[in-house]
């Protein structure tokens, strides 16, 4: 609902010959050959004079607010919708601009009051339906947000996009069954679309598909969400149908530090095959992943010589992984000097040592439904006999039960005091992949719809050998996981 207002305004006041220098009907139709043509700062310039010979003008305002989104300028872009609906306020198309606007400056819930206005104007609009799905799932409400992708499929079934959006909200509401159908439909529609490329392979994955779920996953790598990396590398990628034997292997870190500690395990087959393998990546890794390879690198740092490259979250792929032959834990270890110190700083044991991580990275676009708050950990608290311990130095734990340890300054430093804790309970983030990683008992609390890696139903997973996995049975509801938990812990205890 972008459509450009063409209606010709009426001059204003002013004398003859002031109209005729300020034309707004040439202003409008400058203006909207501008924004045609993709130039947005000219389009504004062009509405800004329609308004003045004009004055004030709903379908102008609205053609200013667009254009001045179009140019990077949100505020200025809301104040001109808010006015073009202060005059016209059954412009529905205007409600669902603004509602665009507020849900990309991350206002999800007056996105969505916008686009329940623009609804109730153009009721039979399955983009505004769309949209009004798209906000229901930036609140995290995927079951009411199902109900409008779907009606949003009805109204356009050979909306490509509108089947993706249908398919995110399945995989929400933990039915990858059908939501796969939804992006092979979509892609049906436009076999291009890098959303349904990838949603697809999400959704193999989380099946347990992995032979053709890691080769739909390549996907990722045509897909403008995610961003570019190895533009400038001249150099082959290596998809694993090539001998690496006295080759020198460039593997590049992708996407967050969880995946990074998840898929750096191959480093070990790699060399085991004769490769020297040069790992790239985060700095906050750095010094606790220097043994794995031959040389590290950071992004944008000089890199050694390599003969090939190839993304971490690429390998299995090119190993052809299958649950059975995932490289095996441990393959981290903690530095025993820093082991050292650390069971120093902790002092004479006072009851089984429970390491806690309860919060993720709140960038991540699902992290409200992972993370979780530090009251919910009661019935892991309420353990006797167990002294619990803070994983993450930058979330200040509110209970006092929980003793905090800012003074963890690197993941080499967690590492080593998770190798001190008898059992790790975490939420889905870089804390759970570290302790399955060292080879740690971990315990690993999961929201309704879990990341594909821990696949359905499972209480185990192929990834980490001392993992267990407590899932929510209903969405947004920790209680039934964490209660489990703490059952398995009391028990622990008692053994």
């Amino acid at each position: 609902m972008a459509a450009i207002f063409a209606q010709t305004p009426r001059a204003g006041a002013g004398t003859p010959a002031d109209r005729r220098r300020m034309n707004p009907a040439s202003a409008l139709e400058r203006g909207n050959r501008a924004m045609a043509a993709g130039d947005a700062r000219t389009a504004a310039e062009c509405y800004r004079a329609a308004l003045a010979a004009a004055g004030d003008h709903a379908g102008l305002y609205y053609n200013l607010g667009n254009a001045l989104r179009a140019g990077g300028d949100d505020a200025g872009a809301e104040a001109a919708l808010r006015r073009a609906l202060a005059l016209a306020p059954g412009l529905a198309a205007a409600h669902n601009n603004l509602g665009n606007l507020l849900r990309a400056t991350g206002r999800p819930a007056e996105a969505l009051e916008a686009y329940r206005h623009a609804l109730h104007l153009a009721p039979h609009d399955g983009q505004v339906r769309g949209n009004l799905g798209t906000a229901l799932l930036d609140l995290q409400r995927p079951e009411e947000a199902l109900v409008f992708f779907a009606q949003a499929v009805a109204a356009a079934p050979g909306d490509a996009q509108a089947r993706v959006n249908l398919a995110g909200a399945l995989m929400l509401n933990r039915e990858p069954m059908a939501a796969l159908g939804e992006y092979r439909r979509a892609r049906g529609l436009a076999p291009a679309l890098p959303a349904a490329l990838f949603g697809e392979a999400i959704a193999l994955l989380t099946l347990g598909d992995w032979a053709a779920g890691w080769e739909a996953y390549e996907a990722r790598l045509r897909d403008p969400r995610f961003p570019p990396f190895a533009a400038d590398i001249t150099q082959p990628r290596w998809r694993g149908d090539a001998p690496v034997e006295g080759r020198t292997l460039l593997l590049i870190a992708e996407q967050g530090l969880g995946d990074t500690l998840q898929f750096c395990r191959y480093t070990r087959p790699l060399r085991e095959r004769g490769a020297r393998v040069v790992l790239q990546v985060q700095p906050a890794l750095r010094r606790l992943l220097g043994g794995l390879a031959d040389s590290l690198a950071v992004p944008g740092a000089a890199l050694p010589h390599f003969d090939a490259w190839c993304p971490l979250m690429s390998l299995p792929f090119a190993f052809r992984s299958t649950p059975e032959t995932v490289p095996a834990t441990p393959y981290l270890t903690a530095e025993p000097a820093r082991r050292g110190r650390w069971r120093r700083r902790l002092g004479p044991r006072r009851g089984l040592r429970v390491g806690l991580a309860w919060a993720g990275n709140a960038t991540h676009p699902f992290d409200a439904l992972r993370s979780l708050p530090v009251p919910a950990l009661a019935p892991l608290l309420a353990v006797r006999g167990i002294e619990a311990h803070a994983l993450q130095p930058d979330a200040e734990p509110t209970d006092r039960r929980i003793a905090a340890h800012p003074e963890i300054a690197d993941f080499a430093d967690t590492a080593a005091l998770i190798e001190l804790m008898d059992v790790v309970i975490s939420v889905d983030t870089v804390i759970a992949h570290l302790a399955g990683a060292l080879g740690r008992p971990v315990w690993i609390l999961l929201p309704y719809a879990a990341d594909f890696r821990w696949m359905l139903e499972r209480s185990d997973t192929p990834w980490y050998a001392s993992a267990r996995l407590f899932r929510q049975a209903r969405p947004k509801d920790w209680a039934g996981p964490v209660a489990a938990a703490g059952r398995a812990l009391g028990e622990w205890r008692r053994r």
